[in-house]
């Protein structure tokens, strides 16, 4: 009898035992998997932190496509909202010139991890909402003014940044430059005779040329 109960109490310790120790691997697994999760979760926080920092901002390529968007945007509405012939060549010149620049510093731009702005900023959007209610002949004289002084504008920008910048934005600065004083020109030339007959109605076509 005292052999069973020596027995019995034996098995009784070892499951006790037994217990005692799968309780104490259990607890420690919860924080074993929690520890695990919160060092995965590290390198994703950092991949996010990379890829925000991935894009820098150049001043140059900012107020470049600022100024490309700005020309094509204002272009577009006036060919469709005027039938003076000259104003509707300079704003055709201005959509596919300043288009086509656009789409290739977009695509420096990714080469390079530039961020670029996709909206024009407010200044900007004032400028288009103060010329879409005016008249015909009152449009395409703010258009042709307006046409002037952001080609002075970027004529400038560009010409700084054909000296400053490096690489392919100099390579683009440079090669576009040219072009910007060939519209400024067009613009000035709209302009001066826009100034001259400032009370047409938009049906009396602008004479760019010496001939009559």
């Amino acid at each position: 009898m005292k052999n069973t109960y020596l027995t019995l109490a034996a098995c009784g310790m070892a499951i006790a035992f037994g217990c005692h120790s799968g309780t104490t691997v259990s607890e420690k697994d919860p924080k074993d998997s929690s520890q695990k999760a919160e060092i995965a979760r590290e390198p994703d926080n950092q991949t996010i932190a990379d890829t925000n920092l991935a894009a820098t901002i150049n001043d140059f390529a900012t107020k470049a496509a600022i100024g490309g968007m700005m020309e094509v945007e204002t272009s577009a509405r006036m060919i469709k909202s005027t039938e003076n012939p000259d104003i509707q060549t300079l704003a055709t010149m201005m959509v596919k010139d300043h288009g086509a620049a656009n789409k290739e510093l977009m695509f420096i731009a990714k080469k390079l991890k530039l961020q670029l702005p996709t909206e024009l900023p407010k200044e900007k959007t004032e400028i288009l909402a103060k010329m879409e209610p005016l008249k015909e002949d009152e449009k395409n004289q703010f258009y042709s003014d307006l046409m002037v002084k952001e080609h002075n504008e970027a004529v400038a920008l560009f010409e700084q940044a054909s000296s400053n910048e490096t690489g392919e934005l100099k390579t683009f600065a440079l090669k576009h430059l040219p072009i910007l004083k060939l519209h400024r020109s067009h613009a000035i030339s709209v302009q001066k005779m826009s100034n001259s007959i400032k009370g047409d109605k938009g049906d009396r076509p602008l004479k760019i040329s010496k001939e009559e």
